[in-house]
């Protein structure tokens, strides 16, 4: 009798356990979870070592649009494509060979946070919120975690669901009228 319920449990175990993993991977690559980077880049040595906030390379459009992940030609800025090798100073960019390949408009990034189509987020209206001191309410780690110390391309803070977004709207008193986000 035992080994009949064994035999009966074991293929749906397996197939169970198979259709776990597939539909894992499916919502994976459905939300960009396995962001990818085809040059290495260490946050922590760029703001830790160097002091370079956020801002200067996710910066705003003109027109308050985040602009997001930075193309080559944000980094090439710094790291001159004619520069030295090598400096003296160990606070003046190198050039980096590794750009060479790359046009001045590619991102050779992907990223761990992309919004559905029908979510509006305005990084810009959210980021200028003062409270009584003058100090910004949200900084960057609010929503994205101490990426700014990271050494590698994993996702520090979880994907963020619409209940956590809703729930720094209560917090921040800010409306969670569908119309606010969703258009």
């Amino acid at each position: 009798m035992k080994r009949t319920i064994l035999l009966i449990m074991i293929p749906f175990i397996l197939f169970a356990w198979f259709f776990f993993v597939i539909s894992r991977k499916a919502c994976n690559m459905a939300s960009r979870a396995e962001a990818t980077s085809s040059i290495p880049f260490m946050h922590k040595t760029h703001t830790e070592k160097y002091g370079i906030k956020c801002i200067v390379c996710h910066s705003y459009e003109d027109n308050g649009r985040f602009r997001g992940i930075p193309t080559v030609g944000d980094c090439t800025a710094c790291h001159a494509r004619d520069g030295a090798t090598t400096a003296k100073d160990h606070l003046t960019p190198r050039k980096k060979s590794i750009f060479d390949s790359y046009k001045d408009t590619d991102r050779p990034w992907t990223s761990w946070c992309r919004q559905p189509d029908l979510v509006y987020f305005s990084h810009l209206a959210v980021m200028q919120q003062k409270n009584k001191d003058g100090e910004p309410v949200m900084k960057c780690t609010s929503c994205h975690g101490n990426k700014g110390s990271s050494i590698d391309q994993r996702m520090i803070k979880g994907r963020m669901p619409m209940g956590q977004c809703m729930d720094c709207h209560t917090a921040l008193k800010i409306s969670n009228a569908c119309a606010v986000c969703h258009d």
